[in-house]
């Protein structure tokens, strides 16, 4: 009787390893965690990109920023702060920009940086890979000083 049931349940597991063979594999909802066939990579993508970013700018040229500069450890959730500023219209953008502003102020890694922008920018990523400066398209949002309080000595 249990050579039967081992029997059954590895006959059921090998169907279940075999089953992502029979899915369509352009269909990115017929995914399914932890048998996978990851159709969101085989999947064709569009080149184009548009999206929200925030850099510093200091007298040497442009810095790059943190997520913990955008308010948190986590890069997806700097990314969807800045995306819902961007979509929110100036007021929005204009206050994430001074609050990123305020923490680069304490950061004394990015000592240099003397602005902020909110950047929303279309990319060409194929193009601008291959060095083609003509294949990204960007826009200031919202700019603000880094403003620092100077420190007194003991």
């Amino acid at each position: 009787m249990r050579r039967h049931l081992a029997a059954i349940a590895s006959i059921g597991l090998c169907g279940a390893a075999l089953e992502p063979l029979v899915r369509a594999p352009d269909d990115p909802d017929s995914d399914d965690f932890p048998l996978s066939t990851y159709p969101m990579f085989a999947a064709p993508r569009p080149a184009e990109l548009t999206m929200a970013w925030a850099r510093g700018v200091a007298p040497g040229g442009r810095r790059a920023l943190a997520p913990e500069h955008v308010g948190t450890g986590e890069v997806m959730q700097a990314f969807a702060t800045l995306q819902r500023a961007a979509s929110g219209g100036p007021d929005d953008g204009a206050a994430l920009c001074r609050a990123i502003a305020a923490r680069v102020a304490g950061d004394a890694a990015r000592g240099d940086v003397a602005e902020i922008e909110l950047v929303a920018g279309t990319y060409d990523a194929v193009r601008w890979l291959a060095g083609d400066p003509a294949a990204a398209a960007e826009a200031v949002l919202a700019r603000c000083p880094v403003v620092r309080t100077p420190q007194v000595a003991p």
